[in-house]
């Protein structure tokens, strides 16, 4: 078989590349980056922007963007396409700017309930009996829960008297979370049976979700991944 690929010293044939691909798991990241690039080969950046999205790097050393060229070029990028792998970066963000940023306040009122976060105290037992009996000392007041927690609880809470958080309510298995979202805050809540566990949980405090920057970039990360799965599928299968 001819050779397809030369990387310094070492030639790969069709099979090499391909055992090297799936083997490393490559070829997932490749395919996304396929479906990526064809939509950001439609879009142009001005050499301000270039400059701007490198200006530290210039900054530092001012032969930078041609010792970039001079890898891409050793690593087998053609000529023509030199320009767009140096501004792909600064074309990403501008894809992502146009194509999600007006997405972000739908998706945020969608997707909130499960940006909230909560403040809890939590303690996993398997023994159904005990859970239930912890239940009512705790609801009479007569042992605190960290004191129950630290004697009794099976999980990871157990290091810290119970307290857990604060914790996005859609990181919570669904049944934990179904719980603290509608609990009062101060009072223990009876036990519910999750994987096997019985569970019991005192809501503390309620945090919600806002729409600042972080929250906006976040939300314009998530959209952007769950186009690339989408236009994965319809490229390739």
């Amino acid at each position: 078989m001819s050779v397809v690929l030369t990387v310094g010293k070492r030639e790969f044939d069709g099979d090499d590349l391909l055992v090297l691909l799936s083997g490393h798991n490559v070829l997932p990241q490749l395919m996304e980056a396929m479906v990526v690039d064809s939509s950001l080969r439609s879009l142009e950046c001005s050499a301000a922007a270039i400059a701007d999205y490198y200006h530290a790097e210039v900054a530092a050393d001012a032969a930078f963007l041609e010792k970039k060229r001079a890898q891409l070029r050793l690593e087998g990028t053609r000529e023509e396409d030199l320009d767009f792998f140096i501004s792909r970066p600064v074309l990403l963000e501008l894809f992502k700017e146009q194509r999600f940023v007006p997405l972000v306040g739908s998706a945020f009122l969608k997707l909130k309930a499960g940006f909230d976060s909560v403040l809890f105290s939590m303690l996993r037992n398997k023994n159904h009996e005990l859970t239930r009996e912890l239940f009512f000392r705790l609801e009479s007041g007569e042992e605190s829960f960290d004191a129950l927690a630290g004697r009794y609880a099976e999980g990871r809470e157990a290091a810290s008297g119970g307290r857990l958080g604060p914790l996005e309510l859609q990181h919570l298995h669904p049944a934990l979370a179904r719980v603290l979202s509608t609990a009062q805050p101060g009072v223990v809540n009876p036990p519910v049976v999750i994987d096997g566990f019985g569970v019991i949980t005192v809501l503390h405090e309620k945090r919600s979700a806002r729409l600042d920057d972080a929250m906006k970039q976040h939300l314009v990360d998530q959209l952007f991944r769950e186009w690339v799965k989408g236009e994965v599928l319809a490229f390739f299968y």
